[in-house]
């Protein structure tokens, strides 16, 4: 065990926590489905001074920090001011300059998710990076980094960095999926054909297609443990509106981004 004042660093730091789970819908549908996943929510790609979404370049402006109540609260208040952001960019900073600090208590969030989840008898999972895109390794204490802290947990991400697949053949406990931004279908194609599975996120909030680009779509919606997909998918994934969606005068805006594919894609096969 990681010895820790836990409520008294927190206090001292001027945050709540790192993470927590069940903090959004998905992973409390995960929740309802059977398996606690403890969950860390960074500020996402530069804002906090770090860059911590190095493959971000194509999907950041509307990244879903900015979706769900911080959307309210981004509109209402700025996105450094959010008070959900605030919080996300005391984490981030933590992350970068005190380390041993960031790694005791995420160690210790962990194993009291993981007792609470044993508790009740469900599973338990942890994704690292719910707002980032960070490699498991380095998240370093002690000269083990989180995988080797808890070889028994399955760790999952999603990650826009292709070389960070070379961790599956290192790691038993930890699973990728990889996400498609419009621009890096090579990429995806490459780690669907061996086996892998590419999340692809779609503007139709109603249904999901058939299949993409060739492949079967699975639906990513139902809840978050990518790691029970079947393989070979496309992984589809709603898109969320975000505060990137409205101007100042609140007119909506449509993402014309590439990695949202829209109804008339022509890599979509609708069902018939």
């Amino acid at each position: 065990m990681v010895q820790l004042n836990y409520t008294k660093t927190l206090r001292e730091l001027g945050i709540a926590y790192l993470g927590k789970h069940s903090q959004s819908m998905k992973m409390r549908l995960s929740s309802e489905n059977g398996t606690i996943t403890y969950c860390l929510y960074l500020a996402p790609w530069n804002l906090s001074g770090y860059q911590v979404c190095p493959g971000g370049q194509h999907c950041h402006k509307f990244c879903l920090n900015g979706s769900g109540h911080n959307k309210s609260d981004i509109l209402a208040r700025g996105i450094e001011e959010s008070r959900i952001n605030k919080g996300r960019i005391k984490r981030t900073r933590l992350f970068y300059e005190n380390k041993d600090l960031f790694m005791r208590i995420l160690i210790h969030e962990i194993q009291k998710t993981k007792k609470y989840a044993e508790k009740h008898n469900m599973g338990f999972s942890v994704r690292l990076n719910g707002t980032s895109d960070l490699s498991p390794e380095a998240f370093v204490y002690q000269g083990k980094n989180i995988l080797e802290w808890f070889p028994n947990v399955t760790f999952y991400d999603y990650t826009k960095v292709y070389n960070r697949v070379h961790l599956l053949e290192k790691y038993s406990n930890y699973y990728l999926t990889f996400s498609y931004d419009g621009h890096n279908w090579d990429k995806c194609k490459d780690f669907l054909e061996h086996g892998g599975n590419v999340a692809v996120v779609f503007a139709n909030q109603e249904m999901i297609p058939m299949r993409f680009a060739g492949f079967p779509v699975c639906d990513g919606n139902l809840w978050d443990m990518r790691y029970l997909d079947p393989k070979q998918h496309i992984v589809a994934l709603h898109y969320h509106t975000t505060a990137a969606n409205y101007d100042k005068q609140g007119n909506y805006i449509e993402p014309n981004d590439d990695f949202v594919i829209t109804d008339d894609n022509e890599l979509v096969e609708w069902y018939a």
